[in-house]
């Protein structure tokens, strides 16, 4: 006789597997994009960087893995609120935050930084404006890289608990 497989089962993986991606996403540039560009020169960077920044908003592949690991990991946090009793489900809520965390952080904090860099006349302002962008956008992305990853492994942690 096989065991069925529950609805909550599949969208926990779903999410966790999309927090996982979005989490190896985001470490890309924490690890070598950011610190690539920033030993280019800084009008260079600000172009690069204002590039990836047109070319993430026009992507409906990734807008659709970093909208749907959120809202799919949100849904679950949903579920796990209305059986917390039940074991695993304290796990699977607090995936569920940091991933929402992650689509906060970006909103936050990442896009007002990048909407500020789109604004930096390059001849004139390129090398001060990269510099007061390229250290806070990092340290945020930082988390946003950790809370989806974290919140990956919480709703793992979650699931085989259930």
């Amino acid at each position: 006789m096989s065991k069925r497989v529950s609805p909550l089962s599949v969208l926990t993986v779903v999410a966790a597997l999309g927090n996982a991606a979005v989490g190896g996403l985001f470490f890309a540039f924490s690890a070598f994009v950011m610190r690539g560009l920033d030993r280019i020169n800084p009008v260079d960077a600000v172009v690069a960087m204002r590039a990836i920044n047109a070319a993430a908003q026009a992507n409906p592949p990734f807008l659709t893995l970093f909208f749907g690991a959120a809202v799919t990991a949100l849904a679950v946090g949903i579920v796990a609120v209305t059986q917390l009793a039940r074991r695993g489900s304290g796990y699977l809520l607090a995936g569920a935050v940091l991933a929402v965390v992650a689509l906060v952080v970006t909103a936050a904090c990442n896009v007002p930084l990048n909407e500020q860099l789109d604004k930096v006349r390059l001849a004139t302002d390129a090398a001060p404006a990269w510099h007061a962008y390229s250290g806070p956008w990092t340290a945020w992305n930082h988390v946003r890289t950790i809370c989806p990853l974290l919140g990956a492994a919480l709703l793992g942690v979650g699931l085989l608990r259930r």
